[in-house]
């Protein structure tokens, strides 16, 4: 996809995106990896404006991060429960991917292993 329709659609004019469409169950969601472009230097960072990130629910975080290290991917600290509120038992971390890609990983309680 690129041409005048991705300018006038994202404003990234002169750009090419390659994209894929991933449904599972009834949700979709639609990554895009944008070409062409100049980037900022500096990736953007969780607590900054404008940030987006994809969080995935897994059901085991360590087995996840083990695998992502092979794909370039880093986890940003260590899982850690969140301790209050709805999700309150769910342990949670964000990894940091090669091109500055942010995911969370969420395990829920019931498959939450002792820490």
């Amino acid at each position: 996809m690129g041409g005048a329709f991705l300018g006038q659609v994202t404003g990234a004019h002169g750009a090419q995106v390659r994209m894929a469409i991933v449904s599972l169950a009834d949700q979709t969601i639609e990554p895009l990896e944008y070409w062409g472009l100049v980037r900022p230097s500096v990736p953007a960072k969780p607590f900054g404006p404008g940030f987006a990130h994809l969080a995935l629910v897994v059901d085991d975080i360590d087995a996840v991060l083990a695998r992502i290290v092979s794909y370039g991917w880093r986890a940003q600290g260590t899982p850690q429960p969140i301790t209050s509120g709805a999700r309150a038992g769910t342990q949670v971390i964000h990894a940091l991917g090669p091109d500055g890609a942010t995911i969370e990983f969420m395990q829920p309680p019931s498959n939450a292993q002792d820490r």
